[in-house]
């Protein structure tokens, strides 16, 4: 079987599990390319180890490329597309995963500060928009996609709940106590999208 059309079907599995798989999807089609559209049982290690280490010093996204090729070949394997794995089995030594940086309180107002110099065009709310945006990231800890496919529909300032959908595996999660607290500090009316009276 070709290596496109198990990548296909690997990926249509891996949605029916309820993963968004996206990024995976686009890593594995980006490796198809890199080896060709071959018979998934002709492609060889050396052209695996070509793929993972890139032109670049080794990183993240070297262990990231692998885990996802991982992934796939074991699933062809069991499928009985292929009888083996052309992936490495000593792996090399990989600088260490970075570590999250959160930002302090003093960092967290001095950003908050400084969206007061942003313009786009003539809109007056460039700045509110980012200081709601940057409260809400920092508030509820949701991912940078989650935040940008809100709705005021998924903003029940009543109950205080932020209803995220289509996260990472496909699910929607609510986060609460929060929200109207964040539109407030904002310095934006929800209701009327002009600048309220209220200041943090």
């Amino acid at each position: 079987m070709k290596l496109s059309e198990v990548i296909d079907i690997y990926v249509a599995r891996q949605r029916s599990l309820g993963m968004r798989f996206e990024s995976a999807e686009r890593l594995l089609h980006y490796f198809e390319r890199a080896v060709g559209d071959r018979q998934i049982g002709e492609v060889t290690p050396e052209s695996v180890i070509d793929f993972l280490n890139g032109d670049k010093a080794l990183t993240a996204t070297w262990a990231r490329k692998h885990s996802v090729l991982s992934g796939l070949f074991g699933f062809a394997i069991s499928r009985g597309y292929a009888d083996r794995s052309p992936l490495p089995t000593v792996l090399p030594n990989l600088p260490p995963a970075q570590t999250p940086y959160v930002y302090s309180t003093d960092e967290l107002r001095r950003l908050l500060e400084a969206t007061s110099t942003l313009r786009t065009g003539y809109s007056q709310h460039v700045p509110a928009m980012y200081r709601t945006m940057i409260l809400l990231l920092y508030g509820t800890g949701i991912r940078i996609g989650e935040a940008l496919r809100l709705t005021f529909q998924d903003v029940d300032l009543v109950e205080r709940i932020i209803t995220i959908r289509c996260t990472k595996f496909s699910s929607d999660h609510g986060c609460g106590g929060s929200s109207s607290n964040i539109w407030w500090r904002s310095g934006i009316c929800p209701e009327t999208l002009r600048p309220a009276t209220a200041t943090p």
